[in-house]
Formats: structure tokens, sequence, C-alpha cells
């Protein structure tokens, strides 16, 4: 009875204080320093989107050659049948931005995860083995990734108080980790059993496992959350009560005015996390292997050394995102990714023994793990205010996958032509970030959710730490 008592005196005292900061046109931050058990096992099933995600990313990437083969495919073609799903991803992006502030994320979540489960089964049925078959169940993947990209930043924003909010997001990117070291260390298991002629049929299905382990936690959890906040939570009522200050009912609208800062800084971040070249080196890595004289089975054992290292670097990130702070991983993180990108294209016509582009790759996949890519999420999930948090999310979850679709779909006709002109042009793009990160970027580190959104409104001075 006490304690309890002493949790009722406390979160109003709590209420009081942002209630008055609210007054003063301050945007309110939850004094939640600890999270519960039970919010971490909601946190662990809600990421497991990114699993899914991690994992369509490695079985593709370890499917690339098995398709060109299987299929007889022109470099055209062969970049059509890759980006395929990723076009699928942008109208997912697009479906789920519409429906994120309307539905509860769980449901969201398990319709995705769900819809990627069914496309994968597809995958291996004997019947489905034209392109055309296979061209519409990878449209359906991408679809339910693009739900992944927008709900599940959402969900862990919206789950973590402001001062652990970097981490539990960024638990997002890890599972993307963990899912591609799980598909290169299947597609190598799945090699060594001589599927060669079947392997990319064995890597798209093994998708089906992780998404049905996500549809079944997440209807295990009791609580749900909505792209409006929930008063009947601490953390929900102080920002219902900052926002509800502000808004005076204009949020329903994601380009307005008042929201063109958070639009910008979406569009940069989400453009430069693929001009980065980090999708066209994870998806066509054992092609750029091959271009510099490594063998099948040798990429395929680089690849697991390559991104087992970027999960550990992702962890190591993810530790680092709440107390140096966004921009400084972003700032490190694009110079090195840019000295990696310059040496790589110096390296590959000159066929130098198969280490040394080991070491390049792995130096370039540390540097983008613990900046880019544990960043990116966050950062989005950041910077929009509560009622169009969805539709911002899915508008910077929509411009990445159009820039990654692009890339994706060129880059074999550019690696035809030149096998290394596009790393030159990828790390020009890392020098310009570190110009527009040092002069234009805030620093989100500890802010409140959609507060720089709140900064740009002429009626408030608040600003950005």
């Amino acid at each position: 009875m006490l304690l309890e008592t002493g949790h009722r005196l406390a979160s109003s005292i709590e209420w009081v204080s942002v209630d008055r900061r609210c007054r003063d046109h301050e945007p309110a931050r939850p004094k939640v320093a600890h999270l519960t058990k039970w919010t971490v096992a909601e946190a662990l099933a809600v990421s497991l989107g990114g699993l899914v995600f991690g994992y369509d990313l490695g079985a593709i990437s370890s499917a690339t050659q098995s398709l060109r083969t299987q299929f007889h495919l022109s470099p055209g073609v062969f970049g059509i049948t890759i980006s395929f799903s990723l076009w699928g991803t942008i109208f997912g992006s697009l479906l789920a931005a519409h429906w994120a502030d309307r539905v509860e994320r769980r449901t969201l979540l398990a319709g995705c995860a769900m819809l990627y489960g069914l496309a994968a089964i597809g995958a291996t049925l004997p019947f489905m083995s034209d392109l055309a078959s296979l061209l519409a169940l990878r449209f359906l993947c991408g679809t339910a990734i693009g739900g992944f990209t927008v709900g599940c930043p959402l969900y862990l924003a919206e789950l973590a108080p402001d001062g652990l909010r970097g981490r539990i997001v960024s638990l997002f990117q890890v599972q993307v980790g963990i899912g591609v070291v799980l598909a290169f260390v299947a597609a190598s298991l799945f090699v060594r059993l001589d599927v060669q002629g079947e392997l990319w049929r064995w890597c798209l299905g093994g998708g089906v496992v992780p998404s049905m382990v996500m549809v079944f936690l997440l209807w295990s959890l009791p609580r749900t959350r909505t792209g409006i906040a929930e008063e009947g939570s601490v953390v929900g009522r102080a920002e219902f009560a900052a926002t509800a200050v502000i808004s005076k009912n204009r949020e329903g609208r994601l380009f307005q005015r008042r929201n063109a800062r958070p639009i910008l800084l979406a569009t940069s971040i989400a453009f430069f996390n693929q001009l980065s070249g980090a999708n066209i080196l994870l998806v066509y890595v054992l092609d750029v292997l091959s271009s510099a004289g490594i063998g099948f089975e040798t990429g395929h054992r680089y690849t697991i050394l390559i991104s087992s290292l970027s999960l550990g670097t992702t962890l190591l990130g993810m530790s680092l995102v709440d107390k140096v702070g966004r921009k400084v991983l972003l700032y490190i993180g694009a110079a090195g990714m840019a000295i990696c990108l310059l040496c790589l294209a110096v390296a590959i016509p000159y066929h130098l023994v198969s280490w040394v582009y080991l070491c390049i790759l792995m130096a370039y996949n540390v540097f983008f793990a613990f900046s880019q890519g544990t960043v990116v999420w966050v950062y989005l999930s950041e910077l929009f205010p509560v009622g169009v948090r969805g539709a911002g999310q899915g508008y910077g979850s929509f411009v990445h996958w159009i820039a990654n679709a692009m890339l994706v779909l060129v880059f074999p006709i550019v690696q035809h032509a030149s096998s290394v002109r596009i790393f030159y042009v990828f790390a020009i793009f890392m020098a310009v970030q570190m110009a527009v990160i040092w002069l234009w970027y805030p620093e989100t580190r500890g802010a409140a959710l959609g507060a720089i959104a709140v900064a740009n409104n002429g009626r408030d001075s608040t600003r950005v730490p």
C-alpha cells in the first residue's frame, strides 16, 4: 500500500512538473530513468523486425550469383531483379506511413511479419520457379520490410525514456546485424551442402523462421501503442501535454512550414545513408569480391567475418549513441568511410592478395556500423512531433528506400562499365556529408521526441541541445 501510494504521489508530482513546462512552451522530458524487465522484453520482440530485415539483406546478397546463373540475367535485368524488393519496400513504407498513426503498432508489425513469412514460404514452392513469380514474391517481402522500417523504430522510440532512447532504438539496427550474420552463415552451410543451383531458393525461404517467431512474440504482448500518446502512462501523459499546447490540432498534416526542418533533415540523413554505399557493399559484396579476383567459397567465408565484425561494432555504437551523441558518431563514420572507399577503388584493379580487400571492407563496415548504421533509424524516429510521427518516419523511410532502390538497380550496369568508378563517387558524397553534419545537423541526444519541430516553431525559443 505504501509503495503504491508513493508511486501515485511521484506520478502526480511529475505530472504537475510537466504541466508547468507545457505552460512555458517547453517540450516535456519524462524523467523515467530505468527500464523494467517487461519493457526490455517488449523492445526485444519489436526489434525482431530488424532481424527479418537483416536476414533478407543477407539472403539476397548470398543469392545474387545463384540468381544470375539460374535465370541467365544480363546486367540490366540482374539489377532489376535484385532491386525489385526495394520497390516493394518503398510501397510498404508509404502504406505504413498512412496507417502508423491510425492503428496499433503491434497490429502493423504483426501484419508485416505475416506477409513476409507467406512470401518466404512461396519462394520454396517448386511451381514458383519462374522469374515473374520470384519478382512478385520479392515485392511482397519488400512491402513487409518497408512496414518494419517505419513501425519498429517508432514503437521503440515511444517505448524508451529520453536518456536511453538511442540505445533502445539502436536495438533495431543490432537485430539487422544479427539477421545479416544468420543469413550469411546459413548460405555458407547451403553451399557446403552443394545446393548451388537452388541456393537462392534455400536462402530466401529461410526468412519464414524469424518472421513467424516475431508474430508469435508480438501477439503475446499485452501492451499496445498507437500514434497518439497514451495518457495512461507517465511518458504518454508528458508527451501528450507538451505537444497539446504547441500543436493546436495541426499535427495531422506532415508537409507544413513548422515541420520544414525535420523534413529536410530526414531527407538528408536518408540520402546520405545510401550514398555511403553501405547497401551496395552488402547486397553485391560477392560480386565486388569476385571483381577483385576472390573465389566463390572464399567470398562466402569473408561475408561471415565482415558481417560479424559489423554486428560487434553496432553494439559498440549502441553503447555510445547516448553518451557521445548522434552528430559526433556520424562525423567520424563519414570520414572513415570516405578513406575506405578510396582505398577500395584504388585496390580493386590490381587484384591484390585477398586479405587486403577483407581488411578494407572490414574497416569500412566498422565505420558504417557505429555511425550511419546505428544512428539513422534513431535520428529519424526523433525528428517529428506526435501526430505526424508515423507519417514523418514513413517519409524518411520512403526517401531512404528510393535512394537504395535506384542505386541497387544501376550498380550492375555501372560495374559492368567500370568496377571502381562508383566507389570514388561514394567517397566524394561522404566528404560532402562531413560538411553538412558539421554545419547543419543538430544534436538530439537527450532531447524530447519532436523537439526539433518545436524549436523550429516561431512561437518557441527552445533549442535542441
